[in-house]
């Protein structure tokens, strides 16, 4: 459901903000923030809260707040919190100036990859805006360098994910190279190649954003698609398999199945019985990106990106 629809008009800043104080509950110190955002819009836009979705999105910690609608162009947030708006109105600000987000790509990989290519870039905006910009890591993959525990093995532990170069952990380091508030810790176990994927894909997300503004969103494009060509050839992942992991959860999902159906006589109906949902199997460790306790920060804060 859409809540709190508000159309933004950067050439219309007080009648904006007008809007959006009366839809969001927002201090003035965060108003004046975000009519700053609000300037930069190209043209008009729409922002409205999707509340059938919030929900979902609060559980994943990695995932951005906020997304476009690619058929209206509306800005689409999932929480109410300032620094969510600010963060969605920059980044709508590049969308509808022709920053490429490659969304609706088949291979996700290559959105994760987009995504992290352009955070640099709104960092950037926001400091020529002279907003505040957060450069301390807010979570740590892996091991503390300050625990002296190994981590945890297991079928699905992060030791596992990294210890073997394939579809899931080629994801898995993409995505993370694009969170430069998360930090890493690889475990000596870790696979040559998964370790080349996270340090390369960092390093090329930074390069592609290196000095621009929002008025080069072509420059952007192109470095963004070379890089993505590149990327892609150096490390093949068109040609790599699914993990062992995935056929434990299609066999364990076949077990539930064929339980739920046991009796006398086959299930009645024309539809198949509908597949139930299985938990992320690398749940529990991205649970644990965000520190919950002072020390887990402290030892984020020490540790730099």
């Amino acid at each position: 459901m859409k809540y709190s629809e508000v159309t933004l008009d950067p050439t219309d800043l007080d009648g904006s903000m007008l809007r959006l104080a009366e839809a969001y509950d927002l201090t003035p110190e965060g108003l004046s923030t975000l009519r700053r955002a609000v300037a930069l819009l190209p043209r008009s836009t729409r922002i409205y809260m999707d509340d059938t979705n919030a929900p979902l999105v609060a559980d994943l910690p990695l995932a951005d707040k906020f997304t476009f609608d690619l058929e209206t162009d509306d800005l689409v947030v999932f929480d109410r919190a300032a620094d969510t708006l600010l963060d969605g109105l920059i980044e709508m600000a590049m969308y509808l100036s022709g920053f490429l987000t490659l969304m609706g790509t088949s291979d996700a990989w290559v959105i994760e990859f987009a995504i992290g290519a352009w955070k640099p870039v709104k960092k950037r905006i926001k400091r020529q805006l002279a907003l505040p910009v957060q450069d301390h890591p807010r979570g740590i993959v892996g091991q503390l360098p300050s625990s002296g525990t190994a981590l945890a093995s297991g079928p699905y532990s992060f030791l596992t994910l990294v210890s073997h170069y394939d579809l899931a952990s080629f994801h898995q380091m993409v995505l993370l190279a694009g969170r430069d508030d998360i930090v890493v810790r690889f475990p000596p176990e870790t696979h040559p190649k998964v370790l080349a994927v996270y340090v390369y894909a960092r390093r090329a997300m930074q390069e592609i954003a290196q000095g621009i503004d929002l008025t080069d969103f072509q420059t952007f494009n192109t470095r963004l698609i070379s890089e993505i060509q590149r990327f892609e050839q150096l490390f093949g992942p068109q040609h790599l398999a699914l993990p062992d992991w995935l056929d434990d959860l299609n066999a364990r999902d076949a077990e539930q199945n064929e339980a739920d159906h046991a009796g006398p006589f086959p299930p009645v109906g024309s539809a198949p019985p509908e597949r139930k949902s299985t938990d992320n199997p690398f749940e529990a460790f991205i649970e644990q990106l965000l520190a919950d306790d002072d020390s887990d920060q402290k030892s984020a804060d020490d540790s730099g990106a």
